[in-house]
């Protein structure tokens, strides 16, 4: 019995060291995603005024993604109601476009129109 209440006692220690490594691991993704997701926001050309202008969603994203809002945009190329991608640095460090620096709005416009800005979030 004590050999058993042991090897249990043994065990309990075990995961719990175990779960604080992963704490620990989580922690520090989550703080590297962070940092990098700053980087490449600070660098963005679709980075403007905490939305990401490389996404165009209609109407009905609205309810369906939490992290959407109305167009803060100034010279959209979209000229009908619609919402972007709210940014955060985690949003940016899943985020697989190419950062190619700062563009003037004017370029970005027309580099949005023709990379086909209509793209669903899936595509991230």
């Amino acid at each position: 019995m004590v050999n058993q209440l042991e090897e249990l006692h043994l065990r309990l220690d075990k995961l719990e060291k175990q779960k604080n490594q992963d704490i620990l691991t989580l922690v520090e993704i989550l703080a590297n995603a962070t940092f990098f997701g700053e980087l490449k926001k600070t660098n963005c050309h679709y980075a403007i005024n905490g939305q990401c202008g490389l996404f165009v969603l209609q109407n009905d994203a609205k309810n369906k993604i939490p992290t959407v809002s109305e167009c803060r945009i100034k010279q959209c190329a979209e000229s009908a109601k619609h919402y972007h991608i709210k940014l955060s640095n985690i949003t940016c460090t899943l985020c697989q476009e190419a950062n190619t620096g700062l563009l003037e709005s004017s370029s970005l416009q027309k580099n949005i129109k023709d990379k086909g800005s209509k793209r669903s979030p899936s595509k991230r």
